[in-house]
């Protein structure tokens, strides 16, 4: 029979694409059909944010001020105050109570590398100010840091030790050993409120805490016309912070009365060296003196003699003065010289060069801090290198600036000298026995003079040394107030954000490496064969649903498939229309489609036949509860007659089906026979719809031979099954002309996805039955 269907013309239009606002849409509905999983993570996080609130501690700040004792700038005036210099001292100070030297001092002092821990209901709780008992750390290993002890305090004279397999009990102050040191435990007044309770004593490196202290440990001058400091302490434990910064300032006071100490012992040792031998030269002098008067009965000298002896002894008393400054001088050249210099600068006593004063307390800071550092470190240790060289080049200076010193002091000595000569020679003019008593009440002037001096010297340096002892006066003890207030709106906005960004991730990284089709828009956008028809997913679906419950929502888009497939039929023939369904690979669902398709076609009046042309894997028999003894391979095979293989479907009096029979070792050869033509000529006459199940184009031939055949031409895609991939093919074979009137059947829609037929009103629309209450949350978006 003459096939009469029309020439099918190809159209070369693109896909239809989306405008940017409907395309911002479609992203947003992504997002919001998702919404519920967005509400149960935002309370999710709200709710471990409200536990993290619950479960930290809050956060002290404890404060302290106190005011550094500057004896220069003390001494001044306000309106001659040198703020500069004011600032650079404080400014010096405050890098020393920021030094690690201090806070280790104060560490090892509060054995704050010992914490004593309370379990609590939601959280440990740190008992520092309340423990029970004190731990005591008699000999120590090189591994005890990071142990931990786990105490029950029994009753006041003995506590238990929990082992990983045993229990014992110790009495208080009994030394025990360990394999990382012998300890011991001693017990505080506050025993008796925790008898019976579990505590836990961690042991952390003292470096670590060391660090962790000068973390949160800020000082700063209050203002730059103050010598005030502020310290700043945060702390969990404000108790503790409380001891840190008293210990501080404590340790501060006595590192500077250190400092200050060692400057003034070398000025002392110089002074009483002095006073020792100039007293012993007194006493000689002052016999010599009582024994010419004695021998040579005199009372009383004339008033020239008088008048030359006040002369000189003004004269050797200003010479003594610059020879003690000269002998000074010589020491310090001697001390900056030498290569092991240790015992602290020398005295700087007489000596009033600003310069040189300011060199030799710096060089004394930095030995001070060597020394410090060589208490508890080799001295070959790389660290010392630093400050090793700012000592060297203090010396160098102090060298360079001596050298000017010394010159004007000896050329002081010169000048002295000459008018202690000119005396001299005015002297001899004089007889001789005044001569010579004058000669022996000059030493005696020299020696006296020279000894007061150094005697006041020495009771300025004492009464100076006295002064300094207290390094700094406290203004405002270590205090706390009211813990800082948590953050909590921010806590409560991260956990906002977070809870929109998980669930947003999730859904941002699963569209983009979704590879499958799961939106009727992913075919319309790509694809150049339009979609004829939506069609939902139905589990476990059932032959004749179509006929039984007409008003289902799969029963009218099969209608709808049926009406569709009149619209874009070629034929103007009412009768033998050949209607082709294929798909891209299988388990897209294109037996069941052409099962119901066959059953609403019948249901139309139409007498409809399906052929089941897939020999490798048949199914239209087994979906009609049919035998599939006799069937299109033994037609093909010229064993059975046409009229033979048809069979009533059992579900609509209009309906028939040829199965494929059994499975050929040629089904490609079979179909290439002039057989296959003839039936399908011969359907034509006898049938108003003939509908071919094909197997998937893309993996064997069997549909593009049939293809020739149909008037329409299904290719069935399957909503999360089929790759997108696929659309690629689908539109070579559209391009390419393989397939006439091709069209698109879209399968397996979820009503629970945002595409498709999804909304409340649609699925109310086709069944009486009312939605779950969560269901109907899902569909509303």
């Amino acid at each position: 029979m003459k096939n009469n269907a029309k020439a099918f013309t190809y159209s070369n239009q693109e896909p239809k694409g989306k405008d940017n606002l409907e395309d911002l849409r479609d992203k947003v509905s992504v997002y919001l059909h998702y919404w519920p999983f967005f509400i149960l993570s935002i309370g999710i996080c709200l709710g471990l944010a409200y536990l993290y609130l619950k479960s930290i501690d809050p956060i002290y700040t404890i404060k302290a001020e106190f005011s550094i004792n500057d004896e220069k700038n003390d001494q001044k005036g306000d309106a001659e105050r040198d703020v500069f210099k004011n600032t650079k001292i404080v400014n010096d100070e405050i890098e020393i109570l920021k030094s690690r030297t201090l806070m280790k001092n104060v560490v090892y002092n509060l054995q704050l590398w010992t914490q004593y821990i309370k379990k609590g209901e939601l959280k440990s709780i740190d008992i520092y100010a309340t423990t029970p008992v004190r731990f005591s750390l008699i000999k120590e290993a090189n591994n005890w840091a990071g142990h931990s002890i786990e105490i029950v305090i029994k009753n006041e004279h003995d506590f238990f030790v929990k082992q990983p397999h045993s229990i014992s009990t110790f009495s208080y102050g009994e030394l025990l050993n360990s394999s990382w040191g012998s300890w011991k435990l001693e017990p505080t007044p506050n025993l008796k409120d925790y008898i019976g309770q579990t505590i836990r004593i961690n042991l952390y490196n003292p470096e670590s805490i060391i660090d962790n202290c000068l973390g949160s440990f800020n000082a700063f001058q209050l203002t730059e016309e103050t010598s005030v400091i502020k310290l700043i302490l945060r702390e969990f434990v404000p108790e503790r912070g409380e001891d840190i910064l008293n210990g501080l300032i404590n340790a501060y006071n006595i590192a500077s009365n250190d400092h200050k100490n060692k400057a003034t012992a070398s000025t002392l040792n110089f002074l009483d060296e002095r006073l020792v031998s100039i007293s012993g030269e007194l006493n000689a002098v002052e016999k010599n003196v009582e024994g010419y008067k004695s021998s040579r009965g005199i009372t009383d000298i004339s008033s020239n003699s008088k008048f030359y002896l006040d002369n000189v002894k003004d004269n050797d008393a200003r010479l003594n003065e610059v020879n003690v400054q000269l002998q000074v001088i010589d020491q310090i050249q001697k001390y900056v010289t030498s290569p092991k210099s240790s015992g602290g600068a020398p005295a700087t006593i007489g000596i009033s060069d600003p310069g040189l004063i300011s060199l030799i307390e710096q060089l004394n800071k930095l030995e001070l801090q060597r020394d410090k550092l060589l208490s508890n470190t080799p001295e070959k240790n790389p660290i010392l290198d630093p400050i090793n060289r700012q000592i060297a080049s203090t010396k160098t200076a102090i060298y360079e600036n001596i050298k000017g010193i010394k010159r004007t002091f000896i050329a002081t000595r010169n000048q002295l000298n000459k008018y202690g000569s000119s005396f001299e020679s005015s002297i001899k003019k004089l007889p001789g026995q005044e001569r010579e008593y004058i000669s022996i009440k000059r030493q005696q002037s020299i020696k006296e003079d020279l000894y007061m001096y150094l005697l006041q010297k020495r009771e300025e340096v004492a009464l100076s040394s006295a002064s300094k002892m207290v390094g700094s006066r406290v203004i405002d003890a270590a205090h706390y107030g009211a813990p800082e207030a948590l953050n909590s709106s921010f806590a409560y906005a991260l956990a906002f954000i977070l809870g929109i960004i998980i669930p947003g991730g999730s859904v941002f990284a699963k569209e983009t490496f979704n590879n499958k089709i799961n939106n009727i828009q992913q075919i319309e956008d790509v694809a150049y064969a339009p979609v004829l028809c939506e069609l939902s997913y139905q589990k476990n679906m059932l032959l004749g649903n179509v006929l039984n419950s007409p008003r289902t929502m799969i029963a009218e888009q099969f209608r709808i498939l049926r009406t569709n497939l009149q619209n874009v039929d070629s034929n103007n023939s009412r009768h033998g229309k050949v209607t082709l369904l294929t798909s891209s690979m299988s388990g897209e669902g294109k037996s069941t489609i052409t099962s119901n398709l066959g059953i609403v076609m019948s249901a139309a009046g139409r007498k409809t036949v399906i052929v089941d042309v897939d020999f490798r894997k048949a199914a239209i028999a087994k979906k009609f509860n049919l035998k599939n003894e006799k069937g299109l391979s033994g037609y093909l095979n010229g064993t059975e007659f046409k009229e033979d293989i048809i069979q009533p479907s059992l579900i609509h009096p209009d309906l028939y089906v040829i199965s494929s029979g059994g499975q050929p070792d040629n089904p490609s050869e079979l179909l290439e026979r002039i057989e296959m033509e003839e039936l399908i000529d011969w359907l034509r006459i006898h049938f108003d719809e003939i509908i071919l199940d094909t197997p998937p184009i893309k993996l064997v031939a069997d549909a593009m031979i049939l293809a020739k055949f149909s008037d329409v031409n299904l290719y069935v895609i399957r909503y999360g099954f089929t790759y997108k991939s696929e659309l690629k093919y689908l539109n070579q074979l559209y391009k390419e002309q393989q397939l006439k009137n091709l069209n698109v059947v879209f399968n397996g829609v979820s009503l629970n996805s945002r595409y498709g037929y999804s909304k409340e009103y649609t699925y109310e629309y086709y069944t009486r039955e009312k939605p779950k209450f969560w269901s109907s949350l899902l569909r509303r978006n």
